[in-house]
């Protein structure tokens, strides 16, 4: 109910603002009073003078410990105030020269009060609760009790302040998700503030407010910031808003004990993921120490083509790919074992020096595709870091239908570019980066190339802060890397890697896109029927190998035969045993068939008039059932149907879908 004119006007006659106002028309009943009881009177005359006078030291008295600017103008306030009673009782309060002093001097003096109350940043601290009143911001913040700690550091473009919160009272994290009505009181948009909690106090935090976007101008790839430098070196991806460089590592340091590091780069399409990616490698190739082995089973060469001639191993097919993640298992345990024999813990450039083994980074674009086909990386990701390799895992939304969590948890570092919505932003980025005001999803893919960095190395106040990758073109990679010479493979990680190493698809500099040093082709493009076979001598040769693991040459059998007479009968059998009938073979459906019965039961859906799915009402799972695949199949399909947006679209409640009509919006 909206309040009546009574309260509106008691509203306004009571707000701070309307008390010096208020003070100044006092004067006209109080002189008046005083000029009828008193104007003739002589003692009292003197006696309103000396009480004006210790009012107004009192006053000055009263200031002491405020800001010197604050105790002058009370001071003088209250001198002028008490100097016109005085004067008013001898003279009367309607005679024209003192009416017009009134009238001019009080609108003078209030309106020196409201300017001041409104740009007051701080004030006293002493008052009950430590309550500060910070102009537009404590307006912006609402109930919440905070003050300045210190002057607020003003750059260009950038404004830091340092607040003390109330303690008990409100905490970091209420201040973050006020922050979209901060931005709304400042006129700026919510990812331009941000609030950067005290790891060391609970009761302080640190607001930065960045008016202008930086970024809007994209930044030329400046080229590698040191070729032919090692790995451990910083690699340069981008700028931050505030004009700084962003960097990135990969490897353990044993100086500042930073430990090796996987990354997840996350990203709706066209949010230019595989472009920031890129710098990243361009860079990592120029350091003679490190090696590249990438997969990208969906677009193939309009992500690598420039790469090709330096990539150690590349492939780009899916069958290609799950080829490469099954001998990363051995390469893992050879790299590991090898280092461990001559006293590495970790990776560190001496191993290069001494043993000649090279960093590996491993770059698996569209890694959703991998595992919603059952391709196990757990331990990859578990392993990989001690034996100097590090896993860069890119995918457009890490949810849990899209990427295992045990995986997700061992993924130290995060390059965050823009998502489709807050639900995927939470499983992208850390709850206290969120809490500190990151907003990917503000971004969508509208601002192509922004991000947010997270990882060991990078100073925790700037997880919050936005970058954009630098932009980079075939021209320039290509051009950085033909002048270096191409970092060649150890021996141990070669002979671990196996006969998909040694028959993999390999590039020269002049003809990156055809030419091959082996009688295996990539084909970019296979049927069912190829990528069933392709799977399926994967699978036999995994089984070959735990075979071999668990009745292979024992290194400590001296190869006696046990004492046995070859030649002697077989007893024939006493008794006969019956068994039951084996149940009929159940088959599960191919992919395709498991997608066609989906796509049958999304209709009947929309037949029943259905308005939100999720993966239970496409059970019974496995085989034998109408789709004839699992459950952890179905919840990945649903969420890629979500991403294209055709048939589903993502909710906020986390594996629930809206079912969506396509052929109306068709028509």
């Amino acid at each position: 109910m909206a309040d009546s004119p009574k309260a509106n006007l008691w509203k306004a006659t009571t707000h701070p603002r309307m008390r010096p106002w208020l003070t100044v028309a006092a004067e006209v009943p109080a002189t008046f009073a005083a000029h009828h009881y008193w104007g003739d009177s002589v003692p009292a005359a003197i006696g309103l003078t000396v009480a004006a006078g210790v009012l107004t030291a009192a006053t000055w008295w009263a200031g002491e410990g405020t800001r010197p600017g604050r105790r002058i103008h009370a001071t003088l306030s209250t001198g002028l105030g008490t100097s016109y009673l005085v004067v008013g009782t001898a003279v009367g309060p309607f005679d024209p020269a003192l009416a017009s002093t009134l009238v001019i001097g009080g609108a003078v003096a209030a309106g020196s009060w409201n300017i001041r109350q409104a740009l007051r940043v701080n004030v006293d601290p002493q008052k009950s609760g430590g309550s500060a009143e910070t102009g537009i911001l404590v307006k912006a913040i609402g109930d919440a009790k905070v003050a300045l700690r210190g002057k607020p550091k003003i750059e260009p473009n950038k404004v830091t302040v340092p607040l003390q919160l109330a303690a008990g009272q409100v905490t970091s994290d209420d201040l973050g998700n006020r922050i979209k009505h901060i931005a709304g009181e400042l006129g700026v948009s919510p990812n331009s503030i941000r609030v950067i909690p005290d790891p060391d106090d609970a009761a302080r935090a640190t607001l930065v407010v960045v008016p202008k976007d930086e970024l809007k101008t994209s930044t030329i790839w400046p080229g590698p910031s040191n070729p032919g430098g090692s790995i451990t070196d910083p690699i340069a991806i981008g700028i931050y808003e505030d004009g700084e460089v962003a960097v990135l590592w990969f490897p353990f340091d044993s100086h500042t004990k930073r430990n090796a590091t996987h990354f997840l780069a996350a990203g709706m399409n066209g949010s230019a993921k595989s472009t920031g990616i890129s710098v990243a490698m361009a860079e990592v190739l120029t350091k003679p120490d490190a090696i590249v082995w990438a997969v990208d089973p969906s677009k193939g060469q309009q992500t690598f083509a420039p790469f090709l001639p330096h990539l150690d191993w590349v492939e780009m097919t899916e069958a290609g790919g799950n080829e490469m993640i099954d001998a990363l298992s051995q390469v893992i345990t050879a790299r590991a074992n090898h280092l461990g024999q001559h006293g590495y813990k970790n990776w560190t450039p001496d191993a290069f020096d001494q043993l000649g083994m090279p960093y590996m980074i491993v770059w698996i674009e569209e890694a959703a595709k991998f595992f919603r086909n059952g391709t196990e990386m757990e331990g990859l990701v578990m392993e990989a870091r001690s034996a100097g390799i590090s896993v860069i895992i890119s995918l457009q939304r890490p949810s849990a239908t899209s990427m295992p969590t045990d995986v997700r948890e061992q993924l130290g570092g995060v390059l965050c570019f823009g998502v489709k919505g807050s639900t995927t932003a939470d499983m992208a980025l850390p709850d206290d980066v969120r809490d500190a005001g990151a907003r990917p999803e503000a971004w969508e893919n509208r601002k192509p190339g922004y991000a947010y960095l997270v990882a060991p190395g990078v100073d925790e106040e700037r997880y919050a802060t936005p970058l954009r990758t630098y932009l980079i073109d075939d021209d320039q990679i290509t051009g950085a890397l033909s002048i270096l010479p191409r970092t060649p493979i150890d021996p141990v990680t070669a002979a671990a890697a196996g006969d998909a190493y040694a028959n993999r698809t390999r590039y020269d500099a002049d003809t990156p896109l055809t030419s091959s040093d082996s009688t295996r082709q990539e084909t970019t493009v296979m049927s069912n029927n190829e990528n069933e076979q392709a799977e399926k001598a994967l699978l036999e040769k995994q089984v070959d190998r735990e075979i071999d693991a668990m009745v292979g040459d024992d290194p400590d059998d001296d190869g006696s035969v046990p004492d046995v007479d070859a030649e002697q009968e077989i007893p024939a059998p006493t008794e006969t045993w019956s068994f039951g009938q084996a149940p009929a073979p159940s088959v599960e459906n191919t992919p395709q068939a498991g997608m066609e019965a989906l796509m049958a039961m999304l209709d009947e859906f929309r037949t029943e008039e259905k308005e939100f799915i999720g993966p239970r009402d496409f059970g019974p799972f496995g085989k034998g059932e109408r789709i004839g695949r699992s459950r952890s199949w179905v919840s990945m399909q649903l969420g890629d149907l979500s991403d294209a947006g055709v048939h589903l679209q993502e909710t906020e409640q986390p594996g629930v879908y809206r079912l969506l009509y396509p052929e109306l919006a068709a028509v």
